[in-house]
């Protein structure tokens, strides 16, 4: 992967997590992007992971990243990062790595999430007013 291009997608990633919205998920992804992440179920194009990350938002609706390191792949890059947001009324936040392919044009079209899930979902567990948000947000992704 050019150095250059991958510089330039974590630039993007970066000023969308600072003030995240699905709408601009288009500044990092490409069309027919595929999302992959613990917890949710994996999606299909764009339109698909707008819905996904507006349910997520809806759960934590202050929810911002950080940028730690990153590094250019093969067909790609890592970021390393931290979520941080309000969940049930307490702060929450978790580590995680986003590997990603990169089309020609520097737009992913492959997101692979990793994080360590037990700590999210007893943190949520342990917090009773997150519960309907994540109740709503489960059922909705039955329901695709």
């Amino acid at each position: 992967m050019d150095q250059d291009k991958a510089a330039d997608f974590v630039r993007r990633f970066t000023e969308f997590w600072q003030a995240p919205v699905p709408e601009r998920l288009d500044t990092v992804l490409a069309p027919d992007a595929r999302l992959s992440a613990p917890m949710v179920p994996t999606t299909h194009g764009l339109e698909d992971g707008r819905r996904a990350f507006a349910e997520l938002f809806e759960l934590i609706r202050d929810m911002t990243a950080e940028v730690h390191r990153w590094g250019a792949t093969f067909d790609g890059v890592l970021i390393e990062f931290t979520v941080r947001g309000t969940a049930g009324g307490s702060p929450i936040s978790w580590e995680s790595v986003d590997r990603f392919v990169l089309d020609e044009h520097g737009l992913a079209i492959e997101r692979f999430t990793y994080f360590d899930s037990l700590p999210l979902v007893l943190a949520l567990a342990r917090r009773p007013r997150a519960w309907p948000g994540f109740t709503r947000s489960r059922i909705k992704q039955m329901r695709r």
